[in-house]
């Protein structure tokens, strides 16, 4: 510090014309020193970013929080979309409920928890602690689990959709299941193929790209959608952070559900006419601790109504 003093007196004491030069050197190093400013009020919560009077576990409550909304707004945004278009979609919303039940109202939510890997590395699947002494079947949709139901009262079913569609869609029970324990088919894994639609959100409403395309799973935690029309992409039809939602008429959900987005777009080198999306969970399977299981059928409510 005392030697930069110095050469600052130094500097000032010097004639103009001979550190006039030194402007330059000034201009590119105010770049970095503002960021190296904007970094320190980062740190010291000062900034826009999260302050340091905000704990690590409400931070992330607010993220859980933020994605879900996203979550819930394109999923809803599809089914109005539908609904809109062809009156006969309207069997997508499961009426299994009767008159006054609509949107898998009959519908349950199990939370498990994830308690293993596959023992085979080339497949993508998880097993849960929920099985057939659960009311657990084969075939079932599994979601993430971040956002809790609170109560058991009359109105949990109803409230357990909203639920629902602000989590992510991350897998479907196998055929492996047993009384305590499931196996849960991740929609990366390899025997995956489902049909999906793509959208993405404006100011205005989700646009919904016609047609349905393909997802696969190509093992670990990669997913694709391929025979992308190649014009799509060209026009703006569909762009890299869309939403991919599942089948809006799957018998197993009560309506669409986000499974994640575009992450990138690249060229079919089989047909240069079409392009391959590479789609992203909206979810990190490695860190995947909690799950929900949706039953669309209570049986429990059946017998409850059969008696009475």
């Amino acid at each position: 510090m005392p030697t930069l003093a110095l050469v600052a007196l130094v500097l000032f004491f010097l004639p103009r014309s001979w550190t006039g030069g030194l402007i330059s050197l000034v201009q590119i190093l105010v770049p970095f020193q503002d960021g190296a400013i904007a970094g320190a009020n980062l740190l010291s919560g000062d900034g826009h970013g999260r302050s340091s009077s905000v704990s690590p576990r409400a931070y992330q409550s607010l993220l859980d929080e933020k994605h879900a909304l996203e979550n819930r707004v394109a999923s809803l945004a599809l089914v109005l979309n539908d609904l809109e278009q062809e009156v006969s979609l309207l069997q997508g919303t499961r009426l299994w409920g009767g008159t006054d039940s609509r949107l898998g109202a009959r519908g349950r939510l199990m939370p498990a928890k994830v308690v293993g890997e596959d023992v085979l590395p080339w497949r993508s699947s998880r097993w849960v602690n929920a099985g057939s002494l659960q009311g657990v079947r084969a075939g079932a949709a599994v979601t993430t689990n971040h956002i809790e139901i609170v109560g058991h009262d009359a109105n949990a079913h109803q409230s357990g959709l909203a639920v629902l569609l602000g989590e992510t869609l991350v897998g479907i029970v196998g055929p492996q299941v047993g009384t305590h324990t499931s196996r849960v088919i991740l929609l990366s894994d390899v025997s995956v193929e489902r049909k999906v639609r793509i959208g993405h959100v404006t100011p205005e409403q989700l646009q919904i790209v016609d047609g349905y395309f393909w997802l696969k799973g190509r093992g670990g935690t990669h997913m694709e959608v391929s025979n992308v029309d190649r014009r799509l992409v060209r026009e703006g039809g569909i762009k890299i952070g869309d939403f991919v939602l599942s089948d809006p008429t799957d018998p197993m959900l009560p309506a669409a559900m986000v499974i994640g987005k575009v992450k990138s777009i690249r060229d079919d080198r089989a047909n240069p006419l079409l392009n391959i999306l590479t789609i992203e969970s909206s979810v990190n399977q490695k860190t995947l601790r909690r799950v929900f299981v949706y039953s669309p059928f209570t049986p429990s409510l059946e017998r409850t109504s059969s008696s009475e």
